[in-house]
Parts: structure tokens; sequence; C-alpha cells
């Protein structure tokens, strides 16, 4: 019974010496003049008194109480003296150690380990580690502290990696609350994960000890850092947070994971956020890195189009095309840009393209009467203007008559009669042949005039 309590005794003064107790107290952020020297020193005191309990409470080896000692710890950050003190950095780090330890051996003692327990305990009692290791190493606030000693610095770096390496480098913590869909705990354990990579604190570990640089290596392979990046950008979309999912998954387009699903899903962002500049440039990336993916092109396509930019849409639709090569509606579509960007000889070839893939169209036959039938006025205004007028009818007239089929068709495909200039083109048309001289079938044009106007709700003749 005497060697169990002197083992014990034992142990909590090694522990204690391996991390020393505060024997000097960092400076505290109290502006000058506005506390006594009386108040001051309750403070220092109040300081080592919280430390000291926090001490027992974890060292306790029969009955420890960890939440006594964090709230003895939380007490202490609070103090002037203890905001930016490793030393109370590093008691915190040293609590949630050996909270660790005694939730992972409890089967041994037939108890039920908390899963929970540990999770929660190693990523805080690693993060508590890296701060008080990076504050020792901190010039301005080293000299107002007690310095540990190397084999302390050692041990500091040796429990914390124990840590990491006892919840898989934080991926095992991560995906527990990925699981229970605490999206924001889950995001926030693959982010510790992710940095956690590339922790002074644990590369300066490894360059001093071979055997444990190759073990950490393992947690370092490009495959894991990839994943890792792209889980946070997963994890950031399903926390709603559009900045933030914007962020993650700009950096998760290089892992070369779900290259689809997450360029699609940050142009989605974008699209949230209203940001049309990061929404085109990441549709541009998206046709760039993929140009086999319709949706990219497609999306692009419809966002020159309600920018009524054509130019830039024209850029785009051949791709479109390409993609979906036998949709006559994309070819139609590019008949219409190139229409509206004053090209109507290439239009003029692109619209007959799209009648080829679908006979039902309506836009492409009633465009293609439009060209004929604007070429003919532009011949009759200037055999005007030339006082040419015994030869309009024989040479304009059969220049209308190249729009005719076009519009008949047009009419025809135009069910719901929306289009009256179809009806009125028709009409233009019929009315010049029938006042032709040579004209020998009014009747039946007439008929058709007034055919085609009744159709359109138009006066007839």
């Amino acid at each position: 019974m005497l060697m169990h309590i002197k083992s014990g005794i034992y142990f909590i003064l090694l522990f204690c010496l391996v991390f020393r107790a505060a024997g000097s107290v960092a400076a505290p952020l109290i502006p000058k003049g506005t506390a006594s020297e009386k108040e001051l020193k309750l403070l220092r005191d109040s300081l080592k008194r919280d430390l000291k309990e926090a001490r027992i409470n974890s060292n306790d080896k029969t009955s420890p109480n960890f939440t006594a000692a964090r709230n003895s710890l939380a007490h202490a950050f609070k103090n002037p003296y203890g905001k930016n003190n490793p030393e109370v950095y590093l008691q915190a780090a040293n609590t949630e150690y050996l909270c660790f330890q005694t939730e992972r051996n409890k089967p041994a003692s037939g108890s039920k380990m908390d899963e929970k327990v540990i999770y929660v305990s190693t990523a805080a009692g690693f993060q508590y580690y890296a701060k008080a290791y990076r504050m020792y190493r901190d010039p301005k606030i080293a000299k107002s502290v007690s310095q540990p000693s190397a084999k302390a610095f050692q041990q500091m770096r040796s429990n914390a990696y124990e840590l990491y390496r006892s919840t898989q480098g934080f991926r095992a913590t991560a995906g527990y609350y990925f699981k229970q869909k605490d999206w924001k705990s889950a995001y926030t354990y693959f982010k510790l994960a992710s940095e956690s990579l590339d922790c002074d604190m644990l590369t300066d570990y490894a360059n001093s000890n071979p055997a444990m640089k190759a073990d950490f290596e393992k947690f370092r392979i490009d495959s894991i850092r990839q994943q890792l990046i792209y889980s946070c950008a997963v994890t950031a979309v399903l926390l709603e947070d559009h900045p933030l999912a914007v962020k993650e998954l700009e950096a998760a387009r290089f892992t070369g994971i779900e290259p689809n699903r997450v360029r699609q899903q940050l142009c989605k962002e974008y699209l949230a956020l209203h940001d049309t500049v990061g929404y085109e440039r990441s549709l541009r990336d998206g046709v760039a890195v993929l140009p086999t993916e319709p949706w990219f092109a497609e999306n692009l396509l419809n966002l020159y189009l309600a920018q009524n930019d054509h130019n830039q849409a024209l850029s785009v639709i051949d791709l479109v095309i390409k993609n979906a090569p036998d949709n006559a509606h994309n070819i139609e579509l590019k008949g219409q840009l190139l229409d509206e960007t004053g090209q109507t000889e290439d239009a003029e070839g692109v619209y007959k393209l799209a009648i080829l893939h679908d006979s039902t169209l309506l836009v492409s036959y009633s465009a293609l009467g439009r060209i004929y039938f604007n070429r003919a006025i532009e011949l009759e205004n200037h055999m005007i203007e030339a006082r040419q007028f015994d030869r309009i009818y024989e040479v304009v007239v059969p220049r209308y008559e190249l729009a005719l089929p076009y519009y008949e068709k047009a009419y025809q495909n135009d069910k719901e009669r929306k289009d009256s200039s179809i009806a009125a083109a028709i009409r233009t048309i019929l009315y010049k042949r029938f006042q032709s001289p040579k004209c020998k079938n009014a009747k039946a044009l007439i008929r058709r005039y007034n055919e085609v106007s009744r159709a359109y709700g138009m006066t007839e003749l």
C-alpha cells in the first residue's frame, strides 16, 4: 500500500518536473496606473492558486476531477496574468492529455470508454500544446516566463503527437462528427487535421526524431492532404456558409477530387452570393478543365444571353453545339447570335443547318424568310432610287418569291399564331405578286392572302 502511494506521488512529482509549474508569472495586460500593487499581487496569487488546483485535480490517480480542473483553468485564462501566458496553456494541455489517458484506459479496468470524451480531449490538448509551444518560442513572451527544459519541450511534443496519432491526425474525430451530421464540428476538425500537417511543433519533433519522422510522413502524403481539403469544402457546403464554402471550394479545385462536382458547387455558391464575376470565372474554369461536361458551357452561355452579350455568347455556343450536336435549337440559337451581330450570311447557313436537323423549327424558317425578304427590299429601294420602275416587277418580285417558301413553313410551324410578322411578310409577297401585270392567278392569291389574314386577325382584302 505504501509503495503504491509512493509510486503515485513519484508520478505526480515527475509530471510536475517535466512540465515545470509557473515559477514566475507573465506580464499582465493591465494598463499602468489602473491597479495597485496589492491588487496585482492578488491577481498573481489567484493565478498560482488556479494552476495548482488544476494540477491537483488532473493528477489525482484515484479520482481525477477534470471538470474542476477545467473550471480552474477557465478562471486562470480570464486572469490578466493568465492571458498570453504559455504556462496556463501548458497546464490546460496536460489536463486534457491526462483526461485522454484516463478515458482510454477505462476498458482495462472494466469500464466503458466514452468515444466523444476522447475526441474532445485529444483535440483540445493538441491545440493547447501547440499554442504553448509557439508562445514559449516567441521572444516577446518567453523572456517573462520560466522556460521548460529541453526534456520538457521533448515531452510536450511527444504528448502532442500521441494525441494527434491516436485519432489518425484528427481525421477520425472529424469523421465522428460528420456521421452525427454535426457539420460545424466536422468542419472544425477537418480543418484542424489539415492545418496540423504543417504544425511547427510536430515538424520540429519529427526533425529531431528519425523514427517519428517516418511515421509522421504517413499522415502527410499527398492523397491525405488533398482529401482533407476536399472534406473541408464538403462540410462548408453542408454548413450553408456561402463565403466559407467559396473559400474551401476554391482550394478544393486543385485536389483533383470530384472536379465536376467541386466546380459546379463553386458556381452555385457564387450565385448564392450574387457574385457574377466569380460565377463567370468559375464557369470559364469549368469549360477549360472539363470541356466535355455540358453544364458549364450551357450555363456560361445562359449568363451571356442574360447579359445580352452576343459576342461572348458566340464564343461559347460552338462548344455547346459540340457537346450536343443533334440539338437543333442550339444550332438555331447560333444563327440568331450571328444574325444579331450583323453576320447575316453566316447566319443564313446556320439556320439552314438547323432546319436540316428539325423541320418543325419556327425561328429558323422565319429568319430565313426575313433575310431573303430584306434583300428583296434593298434591291427594290435601289431600283426606285435608280428610277428603274419598269423592271421592278420583273426583277424584284422573283426575289421576294425566294422568301415565300420559308415564311410558308414558318406559318405552318406557328401553331399558336404568335408571330404576326410572318403573316405581314406573306401578305406583302402575295400582294406584290398579284399586282404584277403578268399575274394569272390573282383570285387564288387573294384567297390565300385572306386566309393568312384571318389566321392572325388582320384585315382581309
